[in-house]
């Protein structure tokens, strides 16, 4: 090999390492919560609409609705995590506590993360249940990035 070749694939080496160690960094937290489902029919404008149970994760030791990330995260994704099939569908919503400002999905959304912020997060159900019946368990899950 000549010298150019040598020094191609050592700045080609540099590089793969600043990745690996750049992806090595990038930590999430995930929470999980389960709560009963309340059936209870109702809308809200746009996203999500019409809906016939919904359920708020709390997710903090004071056991409130309003959530506050780790330090030092970046963004958040919300996930209904419930498995009931096909029939079921849910819309997940994140409204950041500061300014209102919401993020709305099916099954999940992915929103920003600004030092200080608060949200509430509410899976709404949208089909005629069931599945599920009233009190049924809805996982809730937040994946929070850093």
């Amino acid at each position: 090999m000549k010298v150019n070749e040598w020094t191609k694939l050592g700045q080609v080496a540099a590089v793969a390492t600043i990745l690996t160690v750049a992806i090595g960094t990038a930590r999430a937290q995930t929470s999980t919560e389960i709560q009963p489902f309340s059936k209870t029919t109702g809308s809200v404008h746009g996203c999500p609409g019409a809906y016939t149970g919904l359920v708020k994760m709390t997710n903090n030791p004071g056991g409130g609705i309003l959530v506050t990330p780790p330090a030092n995260t970046t963004s958040g994704t919300f996930t209904d995590a419930s498995s009931f099939g096909s029939n079921y569908v849910s819309d997940v919503y994140v409204m950041r506590n500061s300014d209102y400002m919401s993020w709305c999905g099916t099954n999940n959304v992915t929103f920003p993360v600004s030092s200080g912020d608060q949200f509430y997060l509410t899976i709404y159900v949208k089909n005629n249940p069931p599945p599920p019946t009233n009190g049924q368990q809805i996982v809730a899950q937040i994946n929070w990035k850093q």
